[in-house]
């Protein structure tokens, strides 16, 4: 890459995002919009030819964009606000894309005469919301805060996910259209595996040494620490040929369990500012107005099915869960854009010669509308749902309240009792310790592919015995934590079987005592044949090697017994204060984890439209997200009131909920 070409190309992209930033600033345009416009303007398809002299450079920039705008992300949807709101994400997510990758397969299949498989990338590609988009849209809109925009990055960030699935899949397709299902599961179980080691490695390992670097009061040590963290996980994702978005909003998640996420985040801002605008460039520099225009009828009917379709389907998947109408529509409306995805899935195809190029522009002319209406339509979301509200019959409205009050009792009664949640916490423990020994092995497996000659000889020559036992050395610990952990299922197991007239009995303290054992003995038993299936490949032939490593490994069992237990323990509960511990979340009440939720007396107009009409009529969490805690009425007090409860002029009412929803419903009622 030629060093004044870049600078120059660099100067180009930077006046071009400075200008346009100042211009959709002084307007209240979202600025979004205008990067992807100047890129459209300074690519090679629009006058004739390039502002820029190597746009590869400036997509280089561009993919530096993604990390910075996706790790920025992660740092501020940790692993608890995801499980908050995962409920309602996730049935979401599953049902958005499995209509969308339906309806491209028809629209493909039966309207403009595609083949099977061809359709089948149709469908992956306006199937997936672009969480980088959305987050730059909401940010530049300032609606961050918003309640409905939590549900938005959760349902985005799980459909990424599914996504980076539905790719693994894909590349199972050869040219003959047939799915290589080895192939495929081979690639998911990838997936799952590198998931799996970067969040639990992560979790440990990541807040732990930020925490110790914050200590030095040196910013950018903490700064270049993180970042360092970011990049790695980010190239290894990028090897193995997962999407390097992932794993920068990976490592944000980790760093967001750290005690000092404020600072490393107001670092981050700059550099997220500068290369996410370049990001959008590149987006707009991969438009071919030629090429999109002689698709127009394809790409305005796609583009208006991902409207209408994604909007439907979160809005449904949203109240299905429970949620109010105003929510579920402004969601809806909100997903309604497809982005980063629909680009990779196209090339995909065209690379693997099993779609013709035309669907990969009119995936890019579909994102650009897409991305382009969606300011506008969120920004109409909300008049649009209080319009639906008021013209909404009142019976329809009854309904939804009484199957949102339904759905939330029955998800909190589905508790489970202590001995099924023990067996439930103690299966997932094993499954977990035995997917990181996969990872252990895996990881070993791929380094033992690169040359070592160029560091020594005797490393290249010795390194499957280096290998092997490096993998091996890290699954000690693993290996007697699971030893404890599954005598603590057996026991949990045999506590689910044993009835309750018999609990206390000497023959229940020998089964417990037995079944234990059992499983303690079956799980060190899978780990072994897990561990030489896995390490076949590196194992070192000679035998001495081999009784080396065996001898070392019983060494250190012994002499780290209690070590790595009582490092297992401390690893279990770091694990569930991040993931479980939802009493201690609430009751912190955080500003940014439940949107500053209290309590506040509002008084009923005289000249209000709703005197005389029921709590139900009103409906006060549909119009405003509030709840009606009691009513104050001539030195009475209702508590709890009931829904055919009639509001009075003069009452005052006890609302539950934000700031936002308690002057929204203050504005109704005054």
């Amino acid at each position: 890459m030629d060093t004044g070409s870049f600078i120059q190309d660099l100067a180009v992209i930077m006046a071009a995002v400075g200008a346009v930033s100042a211009v959709c600033a002084r307007f209240g345009w979202p600025k979004v919009i205008g990067y992807i416009l100047a890129g459209t303007a300074m690519g090679k398809y629009t006058f004739g030819g390039s502002f820029f002299i190597n746009e590869k450079s400036i997509d280089v920039l561009g993919q530096i964009g993604i990390v910075f705008l996706m790790f920025t992300l992660g740092l501020e949807f940790s692993v608890r606000k995801l499980k908050k709101v995962g409920n309602v994400a996730l049935p979401t997510a599953l049902l958005d894309m499995a209509v969308m990758i339906w309806l491209g397969h028809f629209v493909g299949t039966k309207i403009l005469g595609w083949g099977s498989v061809q359709s089948l990338f149709l469908g992956a590609a306006i199937s997936d919301s672009a969480t980088t988009l959305l987050a730059k849209t909401i940010n530049d809109m300032g609606w961050g805060s918003r309640r409905f925009t939590k549900y938005i990055f959760g349902v985005t960030i799980i459909e990424d996910i599914l996504c980076i699935g539905v790719i693994a899949l894909l590349t199972g397709i050869v040219k003959t259209g047939r799915v290589q299902i080895g192939e495929a599961l081979f690639s998911l179980g990838g997936l799952l595996l590198f998931m799996t080691g970067v969040t639990v490695f992560g979790l440990l390992l990541v807040p732990r040494v930020i925490n110790s670097v914050a200590r030095l009061k040196d910013d950018e040590t903490l700064l270049l620490t993180i970042l360092g963290f970011c990049f790695l996980v980010s190239f290894i994702a990028l090897r193995l040929n997962y999407s390097l978005a992932l794993g920068a909003f990976m490592v944000g998640v980790m760093g967001a369990e750290s005690e000092h996420l404020r600072r490393i985040y107001q670092h981050c801002i700059p550099l997220r500012t500068m290369f996410s605008a370049i990001f959008f460039v590149t987006i707009g520099l991969l438009v071919n107005p030629a090429g999109m225009l002689a698709q127009w009828p394809a790409v305005l009917g796609l583009t208006l099915l991902v409207i209408i379709g994604k909007s439907l389907n979160c809005t449904i998947g949203l109240l299905l869960t429970g949620q109010d109408l105003k929510n579920a529509i402004q969601t809806g409306v909100g997903m309604a854009q497809i982005g980063e995805f629909a680009y990779l899935v196209a090339l995909i195809g065209v690379t693997m010669k099993v779609v013709d190029s035309s669907l990969y522009q009119i995936a890019v002319g579909v994102s650009i509308l897409t991305t382009l209406f969606n300011p506008f339509l969120m920004r109409g979301s909300e008049p649009f749902s209080d319009w639906v509200m008021r013209r909404l019959p009142v019976s329809w409205n009854e309904y939804l309240e009484t199957y949102a009050n339904w759905y939330e009792r029955f998800r909190h009664t589905q508790a489970p009792s202590g001995a099924a949640a023990a067996v439930r916490l103690n299966l997932s423990i094993v499954l977990l310790l035995m997917a990181l020994v996969a990872v252990n092995y895996i990881a070993a497996g791929m380094l033992a592919g690169l040359d070592y000659s160029g560091i020594s000889p005797v490393v290249e020559a010795h390194k499957r015995s280096l290998l092997w036992g490096a993998a091996s050395l890290m699954t000690i610990p693993g290996a007697i934590f699971l030893f404890f952990r599954a005598r603590a299922f057996g026991r949990a197991v045999a506590e689910v079987l044993i009835p309750a007239k018999v609990a206390g009995t000497g023959w229940a303290l020998s089964f417990r005592s037995m079944t234990g054992s059992l499983f303690a003995l079956a799980g060190i038993a899978a780990l072994f044949f897990e561990s030489v299936m896995l390490s076949g490949s590196i194992m070192p032939e000679q035998a001495w090697a081999r009784a080396g490593i065996v001898i070392l490994l019983l060494t250190v069992g012994v002499a780290g017994w209690k070590q790595f237990r009582y490092f297992g323990t401390a690893s279990l509960e770091t694990l569930r204060k991040v993931v479980s511990e939802e009493v201690e979340t609430a009751q912190d009440e955080s500003a940014a984890d439940l949107l500053d939720i209290h309590t506040e007396k509002v008084k009923v107009g005289a000249d209000v439209d709703f005197l005389g009409c029921t709590l139900c009529e009103i409906n006060l969490r549909a119009r405003a997200g509030v709840s009606v805690l009691c009513i104050e009425r001539g030195g009475k007090t209702i508590v709890n009131p009931r829904a055919d409860d009639v509001l009075e002029a003069s009452d005052t009412v006890l609302l539950l909920g934000d700031d936002e929803q308690i002057a929204k419903a203050r504005e109704l009622l005054s």
